[in-house]
């Protein structure tokens, strides 16, 4: 085993005792420290996995005791430096803590010890969310977009590396080192703090924002309640548009729904903001950006997208949306245009092709089937004519 094998195998609590160990002898000459120090690690750390980290004890007590050991008298030491009371500070602080964890654990009368040590790693991963959480907030991101998420994975990593003494800035972490991560570790808890004071985590706030993410997500780019949203639903997400079949399996065109009160099936929620690989909605040019205007973003970026807008059909007297399959088309607002469909407009409104060519011809005993040509509306004629106009 290499002796970076090796430092790399020692527990964090040893090498920050030795550290310690060493500031208490560091009036003597290098080479002497070296030959009563070196090879320390190794049993400690063994000492620490038989017995546990209460088992080191106090690093100034092992230090007096290694001179008397060595033979070599307790000389005067040098006045003590700022970075050596931060020291001190922070090491009777975490003496003091300790000592408030094994109170508590004889008043409910078990060790906590245990349970301290299994909350340091959640600790690690809790400060590289707030972290996170932080740089999303300055960029805009939501914590389930791909750059946060890669983030978040990243910073874990990193936070539970420097908890174990791995990396930055190593096991035996200097003053500077120390107290750094010491305002890391605070300005953490503020932010976690400030998130929960707004809302952000926990909350009627947090649950609506939870709730109306979901929905987006399943509702093809939608804030609104699912409860609250019009149309219908497959599997958990919304339907923008339907494309019916024959009993042959052919697509039909100018297909009327109603339920089972005759009530019209209307699946229309303006404006769609699904954008698919297959089918990607084109950004707002910078002549057509107006915040007031915008309806859709891209979930990734952010960038203001054109929606998609469905047109109606029409029955003479008035605009039907339960007429399937809906022409639509992309521009850059929302309102529908009623020179869509005049003769020479140019990006008129369409109906778009069908998910499947064809279907499997079905067939049900004792029931005829309609096909496409007993019903104007699906003749080849009639079809190419409602797709210019509905």
């Amino acid at each position: 085993m290499t002796t970076t094998d090796a430092e790399a195998n020692v527990a964090p609590e040893v090498r920050l005792f030795l550290a310690r160990v060493r500031r208490e002898l560091a009036d003597l000459d290098p080479e002497v420290l070296s030959d009563i120090t070196d090879g320390l690690e190794a049993d400690f750390t063994e000492l620490v996995e038989e017995r546990g980290p209460d088992a080191l004890g106090d690093p100034v007590e092992y230090a007096k005791e290694l001179r008397a050991a060595a033979g070599i008298p307790a000389g005067a030491r040098p006045p003590r430096g700022l970075a050596e009371q931060v020291d001190g500070f922070l090491d009777a602080g975490h003496a003091r803590f300790d000592a408030g964890v094994a109170k508590l654990g004889e008043l409910l009368r078990t060790d906590l010890r245990p349970v301290v040590a299994w909350l340091r790693p959640l600790w690690w991963i809790v400060r590289a969310w707030a972290a996170v959480w932080l740089v999303s907030a300055m960029f805009g991101w939501s914590m389930s977009s791909a750059p946060a998420v890669v983030l978040l994975i990243v910073a874990v990593a990193v936070s539970m590396l420097i908890g174990a003494g791995r990396v930055w800035p190593g096991g035996e972490r200097g003053t500077l080192a120390r107290v750094v991560l010491l305002v890391l570790n605070a300005f953490a808890v503020f932010v976690l703090f400030m998130t929960w004071a707004s809302g952000g985590v926990g909350g009627s706030e947090y649950d609506r924002g939870w709730s109306d993410g979901f929905n987006e997500a399943g509702a093809g780019g939608y804030a609104t309640p699912i409860e609250e949203q019009a149309g219908i639903y497959s599997d958990g997400r919304w339907v923008s548009n339907i494309y019916p079949y024959d009993a042959s399996g052919k697509p039909l065109t100018g297909v009327q729904l109603f339920d089972q009160d005759g009530k019209p099936i209307d699946v229309v929620t303006q404006p769609d903001c699904t954008s698919t690989t297959a089918a990607p909605l084109p950004p707002l040019a910078v002549d057509e950006l107006d915040m007031a205007e915008v309806a859709c973003t891209d979930e990734m970026t952010g960038e203001p997208l054109q929606p998609r807008i469905f047109y109606p059909w029409s029955n003479g007297a008035a605009q039907l949306y339960n007429v399937f399959p809906l022409p639509s088309r992309v521009q850059p607002d929302t309102a529908l245009d009623p020179n869509a469909f005049a003769e020479g407009a140019e990006d008129a409104p369409a109906i778009q092709e069908p998910p499947l060519a064809t279907v499997p011809e079905v067939s049900l005993p004792g029931v005829a089937t309609s096909s496409p040509s007993a019903s104007p509306s699906a003749s080849p004629s009639a079809s190419a004519g409602t797709a210019d106009k509905p």
